[in-house]
C-alpha cells in the first residue's frame, strides 16, 4: 500500500540559527518558533536555441534548464529577539542592571517640561523623593515633577514651587534589577544563518522536515508597532551551497519507505 499522501497541508515550527560576526561562529539553534510561512523557492533560467533555417525557422534547436539560485521566504509570527533583529538588520546585546539605591543623589534640574535621565532604569516609586538641595520640604511628584518609572526619567514642570532650571536637587530612592535584550538597529545589512522546519502533514500525520544548510537573509517590509492586526517578521533571501555540501538544502520524510 502506498503511503502517499493525497494531498500536502502542512503545520510546523521554525528554529534560527544565526551567525555571529563578532565569534565567527554560529550560536546554535535555540527554540524553535511559530512561523506562517517557511517557503522554498526553486528557480531556473531557460536557454533556446531557435532556428533561423527556412525549413523550421522559429522552432526550437536546443533547450536548456540551468539552475538559479534558491529563494527562501520565512514569515515568523513569534516575536523572538534574535527574529526581531534580523527585522532591524540589528546585533542583539544584553540589557542588564543590578538593585540599588539612591540616597541624596544630586541631580541638576534641566529645561522644564523636558525629560531628563536619572541614569537607571526600572525605576520603583516606593520610597521616592526630590528634596532641595541643603534640605526643605519635598517637592509633590505630579505638580512639581513627574517620573517614567520604566525608562528611568524625570520631568521638571514649570509651575509655582518647582525647582528653577540649572538648580540641584537630592532625589532618593531604589531602582531594580533589569535583564534583558537590545537591538542594535542598522547594524548588519543581511544576516547568515541556517534554518530548519519541522513539521507534519496534517493529511496523514506523517513527520516532514527541512533543513537548510546556509542562507542569507534580510527584509525589506516595515514593522508596524501600531498595526491593527498581528504583525508578521517578513524575512527573504537566498540559499547557499556551504562548503562541505553538495546541496543547499535537505527534505526529510522519515517515515516513509518504498515510494
Amino acid at each position: 500500500m502506498s503511503t502517499t499522501a493525497r494531498a500536502i497541508l502542512a503545520g510546523g515550527l521554525v528554529s534560527l540559527d544565526l551567525w555571529n560576526t563578532i565569534a565567527q561562529a554560529y550560536d546554535g539553534f535555540g527554540d524553535a518558533i511559530d512561523a506562517d510561512k517557511f517557503e522554498i523557492v526553486p528557480r531556473t533560467e531557460k536557454k533556446t536555441s531557435v532556428s533561423k533555417s527556412h525549413l523550421d525557422y522559429g522552432q526550437s534547436r536546443a533547450s536548456v534548464i540551468i539552475p538559479q539560485p534558491t529563494e527562501i521566504n520565512i514569515s515568523l509570527s513569534a516575536s523572538s529577539v534574535k527574529a526581531l533583529a534580523m527585522q532591524f538588520q540589528g546585533l542583539v546585546q544584553a540589557l542588564t542592571q543590578g538593585a540599588g539605591t539612591w540616597t541624596t543623589q544630586p541631580v541638576v534640574v534641566g529645561t522644564h517640561g523636558v525629560w531628563q535621565s536619572l541614569g537607571k532604569r526600572n525605576v520603583s516609586d516606593s520610597g521616592f523623593s526630590v528634596v532641595p538641595d541643603g534640605g526643605g520640604t519635598a517637592y509633590t511628584i505630579g505638580t512639581h515633577y513627574e517620573v517614567n518609572w520604566q525608562r528611568g526619567e524625570i520631568r521638571f514642570l514649570a509651575v509655582a514651587g518647582a525647582p528653577a532650571e540649572a538648580a540641584t536637587v537630592n532625589v532618593s530612592g531604589s531602582y531594580l534589577a533589569v535583564d534583558g535584550k537590545k537591538i542594535l538597529g542598522g547594524r548588519i545589512t543581511q544576516v547568515r544563518c541556517r534554518a530548519r522546519f519541522d513539521g507534519q502533514n496534517l493529511v496523514n500525520g506523517e513527520v516532514v522536515e527541512a533543513d537548510v544548510h546556509e542562507c542569507v537573509l534580510g527584509t525589506g517590509a516595515g514593522f508596524d508597532f501600531l498595526g491593527s492586526d498581528f504583525t508578521p517578521i517578513e524575512l527573504t533571501g537566498e540559499i547557499v551551497t556551504p562548503a562541505g555540501y553538495t546541496e543547499g538544502y535537505e527534505i526529510r520524510f522519515p517515515q516513509r519507505s518504498g515510494d
